[in-house]
């Protein structure tokens, strides 16, 4: 009794707050919950994990198992489960034909068996699997609807979590590029300055701005315009590292932030952004029609805070505007 008192305790928290759980520790409580609400011997629970699939196994002496990387689209059984779209009664698992190795819980010889299968808007073959050993009672209609029971509370779970993921990715997305806003770049520019100094490491950033635009606007209109600029945004990002942030700084302004960099490597990634944004033909414009200019700035040497370091990273910019466009100018020319 105490053991399905505390297995109804956890169900109502990840009920209340799930959307900080993973997919893996979703698992692998609901599968203490059904092990504490059924007599059976194991259960495996199947659940999306980012561009996979996992398999977390809990036997019966609460042992969980190293959870096991699953095809995206699951066994061949357990897309007959989903298609069936309902709990799924056998009453011996190893006169399955149907059924693999995959499908069965290690360590047990597999008598009866009860699948349950879920879906969501993230996934459509997620499953729970009881399992009972040979010679086992089989599983009744009323351990089909408990199980059933722990599916909906798993697809809430998860359709919390990707709600919540796409509800922060909107909070620092900027709407028409779909990179970083100004906002996300402040924040992660006073993070990155913090570590820099921390660890004595250099930091740039590039300052861009496109050449032209408003000509390009006032010929093929503001859309065409906006359509450019998310264009250009893209091409930008396929120049940076992993690690680098690409942020819209406002209008037709974006920055980048370049962890450990020195001023020569900023240098090199500014040309590398200003030669493929010259060499692309956009939308209505040849190749070179649209074009950018670039300012570089490096801490510690031009700034010790973020406004400073944008600051003089954009006097560097408007100075290759003011040099002729389609250039990348660095602060460090400021100086002659």
């Amino acid at each position: 009794m105490l053991a399905r008192e505390r297995a109804l305790n956890t169900l109502l928290e990840l009920t209340r707050g799930s959307s900080g759980t993973t997919p893996v520790e979703l698992a692998s409580r609901l599968s203490d919950v059904a092990l504490a609400l059924l007599d059976c011997d194991g259960v495996a629970f199947t659940v999306p994990r980012d561009r996979d699939r996992v398999r977390v196994l809990c036997a019966r002496n609460g042992e969980h198992m190293e959870p096991q990387p699953f095809p995206r689209d699951g066994s061949a059984y357990l897309r007959f489960v989903a298609r069936v779209g309902q709990p799924l009664l056998v009453e011996d698992l190893a006169a399955e034909t149907r059924a693999s190795d995959d499908d069965r819980f290690p360590g047990i010889v597999c008598g009866p068996a009860l699948f349950v299968p879920f879906g969501s808007r993230e996934t459509s073959h997620g499953c729970i699997a009881a399992y009972r050993a040979t010679g086992a009672p089989p599983f009744t209609a009323m351990d089909a609807r408990i199980l059933a029971m722990l599916t909906t509370t798993a697809a809430l779970a998860l359709e919390n979590r990707r709600l919540a993921r796409d509800l922060q990715k909107l909070a620092v997305t900027d709407d028409l590029t779909q990179v970083f806003n100004y906002r996300y770049l402040k924040s992660s520019l006073r993070r990155e300055l913090k570590r820099a100094a921390r660890f004595r490491q250099n930091l740039s950033v590039v300052m861009i701005d496109v050449d032209n635009l408003k000509s390009y606007n006032d010929v093929n209109g503001h859309l065409r315009g906006s359509f450019l600029l998310k264009d250009l945004a893209g091409l930008c990002m396929a120049q940076v590292r992993s690690f680098d942030v690409l942020a819209k700084y406002g209008g037709d302004e974006f920055t980048i932030i370049l962890p450990q960099t020195d001023r020569a490597g900023a240098m090199v990634v500014a040309e590398r952004v200003r030669s493929a944004v010259a060499t692309h033909a956009f939308a209505l414009a040849p190749a070179g029609r649209i074009t950018v200019s670039l300012g570089v700035a490096m801490f510690p040497e031009d700034g010790q805070d973020s406004v400073t370091l944008l600051q003089v990273a954009d006097r560097a910019l408007y100075r290759a505007k003011r040099a002729g466009r389609n250039r990348v100018e660095s602060s460090e020319d400021l100086a002659a």
